[in-house]
């Protein structure tokens, strides 16, 4: 009877939930999917927007946690979210992609070498730039063992030696500034329950950004400090329990600094999209898109990509293919 009971519970609530007005939210780092095609992939439409998704996965989570003592693994046997030392949270899609390549990490950098040409031949300025994982710059909270941890560390330096030996058209280095903010500042780069960088990180790389394209656009630019906040980081909801955290904000004042004039394109992911407020104040005209769909770059002077590293080392970035 428990039985049957469990398996209508299982297969009704969620049309019930549904009935009354509850709805999906956003759980894994990336907006809900729209309505696929008739032919596209429907079970990952019905799983992302299954009502009551959230409150199954914190149940996971908890049962997991109590019997084994550690985060529940999907997919590829990873678990979504690493739970390192002292509260820190990383994303387990760098384990996943470093530890199941869609392609060698040799013909990643060829494609990126023919995307930046492609664009030059086109008159157009190139400017290329890897966004590092939090598992590469943040990494001392990270558990002395997890699953997929020697091939992550493995695939990461294969990638970062091939990048820097590539000398790719337009590349701006980021890893290393980030890492220069660390030790100046003694401050992590990242947030501790989230995948993304902090506000100063960001601010960092739009200055790189801006720096490369125009040195002269440092001029009358000053970062803020405007105070301290709380704020959920985004791999908490992945473990089915929201986490939050006090962060230092900054703001960018440059009130009558040059700004960088030609048409520009700039396709990023949730890297860029976040660091916007910082990128924004260089450019008189700037226009953002996602990397992980359709661009557009035919009517732009100047064309910025930027790539999180766990797409390039697992060689699943959809950018790869469009050169």
């Amino acid at each position: 009877m428990r039985t049957r009971l469990a398996a209508l519970l299982f297969f009704f609530a969620p049309a019930m939930a549904f009935t009354v007005g509850v709805r999906a939210v956003e759980m894994e780092n990336k907006p809900l999917p729209p309505v696929p095609a008739i032919g596209g992939n429907w079970d990952a439409w019905a799983t992302a927007h299954m009502p009551l998704r959230q409150q199954a996965v914190r149940a996971n989570v908890f049962l997991t946690e109590s019997l084994f003592g550690h985060a529940p693994a999907y997919g590829h046997g990873y678990p979504k979210v690493i739970e390192g030392e002292d509260d820190w949270l990383y994303f387990g899609d760098d384990v996943t992609e470093a530890c199941h390549q869609r392609r060698p990490i040799s013909e990643t950098i060829d494609a990126l070498r023919r995307l930046g040409e492609r664009v030059e031949a086109a008159g157009k300025r190139f400017v290329l730039t890897v966004a590092p994982d939090k598992t590469t710059i943040s990494p001392q909270w990270l558990p002395a063992r997890f699953p997929g941890r020697r091939c992550l560390l493995d695939r990461k330096a294969e990638f970062w030696t091939a990048l820097q030996a590539a000398n790719l058209p337009g590349y701006v280095d980021l890893r290393t500034p980030l890492e220069q903010l660390q030790r100046e500042t003694g401050k992590p780069a990242y947030w501790r329950t989230d995948s993304h960088w902090t506000d100063r990180a960001a601010a960092l790389y739009a200055a790189e950004v801006a720096r490369a394209l125009d040195p002269d656009l440092a001029a009358e630019t000053d970062l803020v400090f405007t105070g301290q906040a709380h704020r959920e980081g985004d791999l908490g909801p992945l473990l089915g329990a929201p986490r939050e955290e006090l962060i230092d904000r900054y703001e960018l004042a440059r009130d009558g600094a040059p700004r960088y004039e030609p048409k520009t394109v700039l396709i990023g992911d949730s890297f860029t999209r976040n660091s916007m407020p910082w990128l924004r104040p260089y450019f008189a005209n700037l226009t953002y898109q996602r990397n992980d769909g359709p661009v557009e770059w035919d009517d732009a002077e100047t064309v910025i990509v930027e790539i999180v590293e766990r797409h390039l080392v697992g060689g699943s970035s959809a950018l790869l293919d469009s050169g």
